[in-house]
Formats: structure tokens, C-alpha cells, sequence
């Protein structure tokens, strides 16, 4: 185990207030151009302070830990009366493809928060850039909680803030016009890096075996035949695939990583691009598969960004399974 990640795996054994106060002063000495600041751009919207919502500047960031900072950095705003929009133009993502006419990654994939654009906010006199510790000011039902009244009080808020973009909309329909999730329980296996860096500090995931089991009960609790599953992971599919056999569903577009080389995160790590070399297509099709999974009968999974964002995603009678291993 290196330096740095005993370190890390020590510091998860601290109460959460300790761990929060740890990352508070670790960004700002190590992410100083992400500290809040106000700006004046021009002399438009002299009654309004916009909130512009930037990314992280290392490009590490998945599209549903991008997306639920996001909802935290809204809620922020909201608290303090800003309007908030959200540039993930000026800023870098993973997700960023230069061939596409549409420039804000944001905008790929989902609407802005508030009724305004880019190009007005920065001809506006208040503007405020956000910064990373305003993650921690947010509403408590955003802190990737599980539970059920956390899971509908973001249910609600992601409602009123944000729908998908024009072009997943499309994207999805084409899907469920050949799948209908609600007749099947949604199984969701998150493998390769986690499995093998084990991130400290991150939910420990189920093993396939596991979440059979679960998968099994539901199947009967419901009396289902069908599960479709969202894994990234070329082995654990094969897993569910041999077991499940023709009962197994997926998307059309599904592919899978087969030569993770286990040495870095997936973002960082080649390997990715099995999934869709295209960034932007990788990000869509991943998104329509949680869109999916949260119209499932049921959701079983581990804790992960990913399961959380459908279990928000999914209405109240969804029932959701989500394993409690503690973390790596």
C-alpha cells in the first residue's frame, strides 16, 4: 500500500466533522484557484448575484461526481439567494469534445439550473465563482445519504433544478422503445478500479455473488424473469451473463472494459476508451444507462456515485437494495 493512500485510509477513521475540516484547508493549498470568488463583468443584472459552478481543475472527475457537485453547489446557491449557472465551458471536464458545436459540457447532457447563459453572466456586474468548500454548506440530503427521506428530498430538488438535455432525451427514447425497465429489477456492479485500487475511503462493493442473492429474492418478491445490468466491468458482466443467461438485459449500445491494467483510476487509465472512445458518447451512454436503472422494479448495488444519482433519479416505489460494507 503506498504513502499516500495508508495516509488516506487513516485519516477515514476520524469522524466525518474531522475528515470535512481536513479537506477544507487540503483545497486551499493544493486547489488556491478554486477558492469562492467575486467578480464584475459588465454592468447587465445589477440587482442579481449570478453563481457560476465550475468543475474541479484536474479533469479526474466522473460525470455523476460532476453532476451530484453540482446539485451541491446549486443548493448553495440557493442558500444564499445566488442565481445559479453552471460553465463547464471555461473549465475543463473529462468529458469535453471539441468537434461538438456546443461548447459547455454541462449543456451535452442536461439543462441549466437557472433561465440564464453564459454569455449574459459574464456581462453581468455580480458574479460570484464557486468554490470547493462550498461542497460542505450544502443541504444535508445531498451528502450521497441513502436513506429514504434523504433519497426523496433530493428527489424533489433535482426536479425542480435540472432535466436531461434534448439529445439524451432522444437517446433514451430509442432505448426504451426496445427495453421497458419496469418489468425487470436493476442490478448495478461498479469493478475495475475500484476492485482492484480499492480507493480509500470508498464503499467497499459487492461481490457478483452477492448481489445475486438480493437480485434472486426481488426476482421472486416481484415475480420478474428479467435484470438488466449497469457494470462497466467486462468480468463481472460475464458473471451476471452465465448466471442469468438469456434473462440478462442491457443496453443496445453496452460494451465493456476487458484490459484494465489496474495501475490508476479509469479516468486516467486507457482502458476507458473500451467503454466509447468518444468522450461525450461515453458520458451520454453511461448517463442513459442510470436513467434506466432508475425505472427498474428495483435497484441493487453498492454505494457508489453512480447508484446513489438512480436511486435519486428513481420515483418513491422503486425499492432500492443498497449494500452497507463499510469502506476500503
Amino acid at each position: 500500500m503506498s504513502l499516500k493512500k495508508t495516509a488516506k485510509s487513516m485519516l477515514f477513521r476520524f469522524p466525518k466533522s474531522w475528515i470535512d475540516s481536513f479537506y477544507r484547508i487540503y483545497n486551499i493549498v493544493f486547489y488556491p484557484e478554486m477558492k469562492e470568488k467575486k467578480r464584475s463583468y459588465g454592468s447587465l443584472n445589477p440587482d442579481k448575484t449570478f453563481y457560476v459552478i465550475r468543475p474541479r481543475t484536474d479533469c479526474i472527475e466522473g460525470l455523476m461526481s460532476l453532476f451530484i457537485n453540482v446539485l451541491r453547489q446549486i443548493s448553495y446557491a440557493e442558500k444564499k439567494g445566488y442565481i445559479p449557472v453552471v460553465d463547464f465551458e471555461n473549465y475543463d471536464t473529462q468529458y469535453k469534445d471539441e468537434s461538438l458545436k456546443e461548447k459547455n459540457v454541462w449543456n451535452y447532457y442536461f439543462t441549466q439550473p437557472s433561465d440564464y447563459d453564459l454569455k449574459e453572466v459574464y456581462k453581468s456586474k455580480n458574479v460570484v465563482l464557486s468554490g470547493l468548500n462550498s461542497y460542505y454548506k450544502c443541504y444535508e440530503f445531498l451528502n450521497r445519504d441513502f436513506n429514504k427521506i434523504s433519497l426523496q428530498r433530493a428527489h424533489t430538488f433535482l426536479q425542480r433544478y435540472v432535466d436531461f438535455s434534448n439529445a439524451i432525451k432522444i437517446l433514451l427514447k430509442e432505448e426504451l422503445n426496445i427495453f421497458r425497465p419496469q418489468n425487470s429489477i436493476g442490478l448495478y456492479l461498479r469493478g475495475t478500479d475500484y476492485i482492484a485500487l480499492k480507493p480509500a475511503g470508498e464503499p467497499i462493493q459487492p461481490t457478483p455473488k452477492e448481489a445475486f442473492k438480493v437480485v434472486d429474492s426481488l426476482l421472486k418478491k416481484y415475480s420478474l424473469k428479467k435484470v438488466f445490468i449497469v457494470t462497466e466491468d467486462a468480468n463481472y458482466y460475464k458473471a451476471a451473463r452465465e448466471y442469468y443467461n438469456s434473462a440478462l438485459c442491457k443496453v443496445s449500445f453496452d460494451s465493456f472494459i476487458k484490459d484494465y491494467s489496474g495501475i490508476d483510476f479509469l479516468s486516467k487509465d486507457s482502458s476507458v476508451s473500451q467503454l466509447a472512445s468518444d468522450p461525450y458518447e461515453r458520458g451520454a451512454q453511461y448517463l442513459i444507462k442510470l436513467i434506466l436503472l432508475s425505472q427498474c422494479r428495483a435497484i441493487v448495488g453498492g454505494k457508489t456515485c453512480g447508484s446513489w444519482m438512480a436511486c435519486v433519479m428513481a420515483e418513491e416505489n422503486v425499492e432500492k437494495y443498497i449494500f452497507e460494507k463499510g469502506i476500503y
